[in-house]
C-alpha cells in the first residue's frame, strides 16, 4: 500500500555527506540530514542590496555596459546631456573616455573593455564601441530611436523597441541584430514599446517591461529569430535596471505610474519572483547587463531627484544548519551543583567542586573537546561555587559545605592556591569574569543583593542588585555582566524572569527571560549569551529549555537532549558546553552546542 509520505514526498534524504555546493540549478528549500555530522541541513535563498561608492556625477537615463566589478556608466542627462563615462571596479568609480556624441536614453551592451551603445540623439541611429579607454563611432542602426532596449555583446548585439522612428516618435517594435560590423533587421517584438530593458545574449534574450500607453509588465523571449511572449514581471514598469541571462536574470528599480520603485525580481527561465528591494527607489540608472544575475549593480538614476547612489546586489544560496546539541565526553565523577571556568571554550574547559550524593567535592577535571581528565584537586571541598576564568587561569569563589563559604582559590593550569577570601560568605551564586577581574552577585541560602569584584588579589564590595536572589545563572565579564532569573528566597516556586545587566558600576534591569531559570548555567557574553537548563517551575523538576540573548531580547532555541539543572558550562552561543548536573540524579553527561550556521555558496548563472 502506498504511504502518505510516498505520495506527498515529504521524506528528508538521509545522507552520509552534504549535498554539493549550491549552483544555479540547486533547488532552493532542499533539505537533507547528514548522518556523519548528525545535523539537519538545507539550501535557502538569500538576497541583499548594499550601498557602495557613489558616482562622481549624478545622472539619469544612462546607458550601461559591463559587470558588477567592471562596469561603465555612459552618457545620460545631468542636465544637459552628458558625454561622460565613469568606470566601476567593484569598489569605486573613476573617469573613463568620453563618448563622441553626448546623449541620454540609449541602449547599452557588452563589457567594460568591449562595450557598445546605440540610439538616442538625432537622428537616433548612432552606434559607438568602447575598448576600455576610448569610444569609436561605427555603422549606424537602421531605425532611429531613443529608449531602446539592448542585449548581447559588441560582436553579437541586439536592440529592440524604443521611441521612434525619429523624428516622428511612436512606440516601436523594430528589432535589429549586430554582427560586429553591420546592423540587420530582425523579427519584430510582439508589443511595441519604449523604455524596456534587455537581458542575455543575441540568441537568447529577454525584453522586460516598458511603456505603451501605460507602464507594462510584458516579458518577451528572443531565440535569435523570433520573439515569444513569456510570463509577466510582477510590477509593471519601464526604464529599469537588469543583469543576467534569459535563464537566470534579475530586474530592479524603474518607473511605474506615478512613482519610482525599488522592487527587485529574479527570473528562473520561466517565472518572476519578488525578492529584496533596493534601498533607493529610482529609474534611469546604470546597471551591469553583462554580469551574472547573482551579482548586479545599480548606479545613479532619478529618485525624488537625480542621485549618485550606487548599490550592489548579491544573490546567494546558503546552506543552513539549525542549532543542535550533541553528546560529548563523559565526566569521570558524576556530580551536580558545581561550576567551571566560564570563560573557557568548548575544547578547553574545567569542571570543579560540586556534590556527588551527600558529599561535597574537591574534584577538578579538564576537558579537551572530547575527553575529561582528572587533574589536581581544589584545596577546599564545596558545592554551589562561583566559577570564573579559563582552563589555565581559573578562579573558584565561595560555595557551600554544611555552611556558607568565603574561600577563594586560583588555578594556574596545574595547581590551586588559596587567595584572599570573599567579604561575605555565600554559595549558590553565579560566577562572572576572569581570574584577575571577577564578579559575583546575590547568593545564599536565602537570597542576597550584594555583589563583589575581584582584582586578582582581593575582593571589594560593589553595588547591589535591584532584586535580591539566589541560584541565578550568570555570564559575561566584570564590566559587562548579566544575572539571569534566580529565586528571591531560595524557593523554586518563586523563581523570577528578571534579568539584570552590570556595566562595571551599577546593575540595571533589562528585558526578562521567557522562562524563569534557576540553578541553570549561563554561557557567552552580555551581547550574545545563552541560559541553559533549570529546575523551575517546581523544585527538582529539571527542564531542557535553552534561551539565547542578542543584547536586547531573549529567544528560545534548540533544547538540551535531557532536562537538567546544577550543571557547569563554558563557551559561546556558537560553540557552547554544558556538563554534569541533575538528570534525575547526579550526572556525568556532557553536551556540546553548535549554533545556527548559514554558509554562503556562490550561485553561478551558467
Amino acid at each position: 500500500m502506498t504511504t502518505y509520505r510516498e505520495i506527498k514526498g515529504l521524506k528528508v534524504p538521509y545522507l552520509d555527506a552534504d549535498l554539493p555546493s549550491a549552483s544555479a540549478d540547486t533547488q532552493e528549500g532542499g533539505v537533507w540530514y547528514n548522518s556523519a555530522t548528525g545535523k539537519l541541513r538545507a539550501f535557502i535563498a538569500f538576497d541583499t542590496w548594499s550601498t557602495t561608492a557613489p558616482l562622481a556625477q549624478e545622472r539619469v537615463s544612462i546607458a550601461s555596459v559591463g559587470t558588477q566589478t567592471a562596469a561603465a556608466a555612459c552618457g545620460g542627462s545631468e542636465p544637459p546631456n552628458s558625454a561622460k563615462t565613469e568606470e566601476y571596479n567593484g569598489s569605486g568609480w573613476a573617469a573613463g573616455g568620453d563618448i563622441n556624441t553626448a546623449r541620454a536614453e540609449m541602449g547599452g551592451m557588452g563589457t567594460q573593455t568591449a562595450g557598445m551603445i546605440c540610439g538616442s540623439g538625432s537622428p537616433g541611429i548612432v552606434t559607438e564601441k568602447y575598448d576600455g579607454s576610448s569610444w569609436t563611432e561605427v555603422n549606424d542602426m537602421n531605425n532611429g530611436r531613443i529608449l531602446n532596449g539592448a542585449a548581447g555583446t559588441q560582436t553579437a548585439g541586439l536592440t529592440f523597441g524604443g521611441d521612434g522612428p525619429i523624428p516622428s516618435p511612436a512606440n516601436s517594435n523594430a528589432s535589429e541584430e549586430y554582427d560586429g560590423t553591420n546592423w540587420a533587421e530582425g523579427n519584430n517584438l510582439n508589443t511595441a514599446r519604449q523604455g524596456s530593458q534587455g537581458i542575455g545574449i543575441q540568441t537568447a534574450a529577454l525584453a522586460v517591461g516598458g511603456y505603451v500607453s501605460a507602464y507594462v509588465a510584458n516579458s518577451e523571449t528572443y531565440d535569435g529569430t523570433s520573439w515569444t511572449e513569456g510570463n509577466d514581471i510582477n510590477t509593471a514598469r519601464g526604464r529599469l535596471g537588469a543583469s543576467g541571462l534569459s535563464s537566470a536574470g534579475v530586474v530592479f528599480g524603474g518607473q511605474t505610474a506615478p512613482t519610482r520603485v525599488a522592487n527587485t525580481e529574479i527570473y528562473d527561465g520561466t517565472s518572476w519572483t519578488e525578492t529584496t528591494d533596493m534601498s533607493t527607489a529610482r529609474n534611469g540608472g546604470c546597471s551591469s547587463p553583462a554580469g551574472p544575475m547573482a551579482a548586479s549593480l545599480m548606479g545613479s538614476g532619478f529618485s525624488t531627484a537625480r542621485t549618485e547612489v550606487t548599490e550592489e546586489f548579491a544573490h546567494q544560496i546558503l546552506t543552513y544548519t539549525p542549532a543542535s546539541w550533541a553528546t560529548g565526553g563523559t565526566l569521570n565523577t558524576a556530580r551536580m551543583y558545581f561550576s567551571g571556568a566560564h570563560q573557557g571554550t568548548q575544547t578547553a574547559s574545567l569542571g570543579f567542586a560540586g556534590s556527588a550524593g551527600p558529599g561535597v567535592q574537591l574534584v577538578n577535571e579538564s576537558y579537551d573537546g572530547s575527553t575529561w581528565t582528572e587533574i589536581n584537586d581544589l584545596n577546599t571541598a564545596r558545592k554551589a561555587v562561583g566559577g570564573h576564568g579559563t582552563q589555565t587561569a581559573a578562579l573558584c569563589s565561595g560555595g557551600f559545605t554544611t555552611a556558607k563559604q568565603n574561600v577563594s582559590e586560583e588555578f594556574d593550569g596545574t595547581n590551586w592556591a588559596e587567595g584572599n577570601n570573599l567579604n561575605t560568605a555565600r554559595g549558590w551564586m553565579g560566577g562572572i569574569g576572569s581570574q584577575t577581574a571577577g564578579l559575583i552577585a546575590g547568593g545564599g541560602p536565602g537570597g542576597s543583593a550584594a555583589s563583589e569584584e575581584y582584582n586578582g588579589t582581593s575582593w571589594a564590595e560593589g553595588n547591589d542588585l535591584n532584586v535580591a536572589k539566589v541560584e541565578q545563572p550568570s555570564l559575561g565579564t566584570q564590566t559587562a555582566g548579566l544575572t539571569l532569573g534566580g529565586n528571591p528566597s531560595g524557593t523554586a516556586s518563586q523563581s523570577v524572569l528578571t534579568v539584570e545587566s552590570y556595566d562595571g558600576s551599577s546593575w540595571t534591569e533589562i528585558n526578562d527571560l521567557n522562562t524563569a531559570h534557576t540553578i541553570g548555567v549561563g554561557i557567552g557574553i552580555q551581547t550574545a549569551g545563552m541560559v541553559v537548563g533549570t529546575n523551575y517551575p517546581t523544585p527538582s523538576a529539571s527542564m531542557a529549555v535553552v534561551e539565547e540573548f542578542d543584547g536586547t531580547n531573549w529567544t528560545a532555541t534548540t533544547s538540551l537532549s535531557s532536562g537538567r539543572y546544577g550543571s557547569g558550562g563554558a563557551g559561546t552561543t556558537s560553540s557552547g558546553l554544558v556538563f554534569g548536573g541533575d538528570l534525575s540524579g547526579d550526572s556525568n553527561v556532557t553536551e556540546e552546542f553548535t549554533g545556527t550556521s548559514v554558509d554562503a555558496a556562490t550561485v553561478t548563472s551558467s
